[in-house]
């Protein structure tokens, strides 16, 4: 396994995420469900710093500039965080945690997040690598994403 880092902090309590907000731009959600239809995920790099976006917005968020170029990323990556869903939404214990990671896939620059499975939660760590996992037949839609896998 990697080594532990000292910022993995752990947090027994809840965070009521229905107080954030996550926005897609269209173009880029469907030039990254256009990508699996090929099995590919697709982003765009910015040509003044270099940044490369996943899914690939049609500025870059550092230079203010159009972005033209897509680029094919890899399906390793990294954990750059995640957490452990041990309750359901009463606060029962589940049988089975579910662990959502969020990842650095290798070329992007931006994170990707998932589902990570066939691991312990236990022995998840931030910096570990792992492989995004496609369904054998892909479609071009966000459910042919099944998570992500120990690499």
């Amino acid at each position: 396994m990697t080594e532990k880092r000292d910022e993995t902090r752990v947090v027994n309590d809840f965070w009521d995420l229905s107080a954030y907000s996550w926005t897609i731009e269209a173009d880029g959600l469907k030039l990254l469900t256009d990508g699996l239809k090929e099995r590919k995920i697709l982003g765009r790099k910015c040509p003044e710093c270099g940044t490369v976006y996943v899914p690939g917005p049609r500025y870059c968020r550092k230079c203010f500039i159009d972005i033209e170029e897509i680029v094919e990323v890899g399906h390793d990556g990294e954990v750059v965080t995640y957490t452990v869903n041990l309750a359901d939404i009463r606060g029962e214990p589940v049988e089975d945690p579910t662990i959502s990671v969020v990842v650095k896939l290798d070329g992007s620059d931006s994170w990707f997040m998932g589902i990570l499975s066939d691991i312990d939660w236990k022995d998840v760590e931030v910096g570990m690598k792992v492989k995004l996992v496609l369904k054998e037949e892909t479609n071009g839609e966000l459910a042919d994403i099944v998570g992500f896998v120990p690499a």
